[in-house]
């Protein structure tokens, strides 16, 4: 039918009657015949893992998988966002604009930003393309934007090569977005329409536009790195290597600073950058999806948070695999230091609460207690009354019975100290707490 496997249509083919054929070829499929030559073998192959996804093949549709809102504002922290001229100029761009969309999807086929005339909008809202659908392979059989990011190449899908008969009117043209420095696939832009806007061009339009999208990536994050590094002290001078200041202690989202500049980082980006300073060999994204999404973590997903916390911190973090490229100074590290020098009252001073309190990935908790326990433990083991008295109004510590029971023993009678120890320690006996 075409010269190439990922274009559908040829410029003179008769849409309405290859839809037709395509549509009896859908039937046969469904009833399991195979080698069918209107078939091409890239739709034939989405077709069975979407079989093998248990995806609905009358009447599914693509399920919302988040509220507009969120998808909103995830474009709104998505990289992507920097393109939206360009989706605006391919929507002009187009010879049949008032019956297309542009959309565009993260890299798990989630839609966070389509635009178009407001009818063609509304049937695409009857099909659930709009914000917050999710149009992967699994969740809504073959489509344009979600076989496009399972092949990793620039797909056009039309008409009953859909693997959901929902979306049998509807042609559609893809192509994947990567990004420029690591090469991973951050999104999928796509041209969709009814069935007479279809053309092979699309396709070339597409990819053509998301060729652009990566290069104006690559423009803004080479700006943003230069920037960063001539106005605060980014740039590696005299062999000397760069460094990031961090506290991670008592606190969900981190706080960076580097030449002057401060950066709160998310809990998720505080997450990552803390699980890079405890594994400084470095981890690829599946142990990295393990460590912060447990058992049904993606790599995709980790991959897509890393890219976003090096736009973050240009320069900060290598990939092949996942680790640190400039040297990271943590408060956390620092007590650690204190700790293991003896230097119990600086430890304490610099102790500021529980390792990221919030976070639950695995190897943080297990930092969070070897850090917490190993101050308490030798606290307790001084026996100072000053130095368990300043434990107990750590956050770590405030809740301690036997730190309050052990500096209640150790404050003399005629301590002005006592009586406020001896009160902690009932309230904290109560049965009412």
């Amino acid at each position: 039918m075409t010269s190439s496997q990922w274009v559908a249509i040829n410029s003179s083919t008769d849409r309405r009657e290859w839809a037709r054929k395509l549509a009896r070829a859908h039937e046969r499929g469904l009833a399991g015949a195979t080698a069918q030559p209107e078939v091409r073998e890239v739709i034939d192959q989405s077709w069975q893992r979407s079989a093998r996804a248990r995806v609905d093949p009358i009447g599914g549709i693509a399920p919302l998988v988040m509220s507009e809102d969120e998808a909103a504002a995830r474009w709104e922290d998505s990289p992507l966002r920097v393109a939206e001229p360009i989706l605006r100029e391919l929507l002009a761009d187009v010879g049949t604009a008032g019956q297309q969309v542009v959309l565009v999807c993260d890299a798990e086929g989630t839609m966070l930003w389509i635009d178009g005339e407001p009818g063609v909008l509304e049937q695409a809202t009857a099909i659930h393309l709009e914000r917050g659908s999710g149009w992967s392979e699994e969740r809504a059989g073959t489509n344009a934007m979600g076989t496009a990011l399972a092949a990793g190449h620039p797909l056009q899908v039309f008409s009953a090569e859909h693997f959901a008969v929902p979306v049998h009117e509807w042609t559609c043209s893809a192509a994947p977005v990567r990004d420029p420095e690591t090469g991973e696939t951050i999104g999928v832009l796509d041209l969709s329409g009814e069935l007479g806007t279809a053309h092979p061009h699309s396709l070339a339009l597409v990819a053509a536009a998301a060729r652009m999208i990566e290069a104006e990536l690559a423009r803004s994050a080479a700006e943003r790195a230069a920037a960063l590094q001539e106005r605060h002290g980014m740039r590696r001078q005299g062999g000397g290597a760069a460094e990031l200041h961090t506290s991670f202690l008592g606190r969900d989202g981190a706080l960076v600073e580097a030449g002057g500049r401060r950066v709160h980082l998310s809990p998720r980006h505080s997450e990552i950058l803390c699980l890079l300073s405890l594994m400084p060999e470095g981890m690829g994204a599946e142990r990295l999806a393990l460590e912060l999404y447990g058992d049904f973590g993606k790599p995709v997903t980790a991959r897509a948070e890393l890219s976003r916390l090096r736009r973050v911190l240009p320069g900060a973090i290598v990939a092949n695999p996942y680790r640190l490229g400039i040297k990271l100074r943590d408060d956390r590290r620092e007590v650690e230091k204190l700790l293991g020098a003896g230097r119990l009252a600086e430890a304490l001073g610099r102790y500021t609460g529980p390792l990221l309190p919030g976070s639950e990935a695995p190897l943080v908790e297990e930092a969070r207690r070897r850090l917490d326990d190993g101050l308490r433990e030798a606290i307790l083991a001084s026996g100072a009354p000053a130095l368990i008295e300043a434990w107990l109004r750590n956050p770590s510590g405030e809740d301690d019975l036997e730190a309050c029971r052990a500096l209640v023993a150790r404050l003399a009678g005629d301590d002005p100290r006592r009586p406020a120890a001896i009160s902690r320690l009932r309230r904290l006996l109560s049965p009412a707490r």
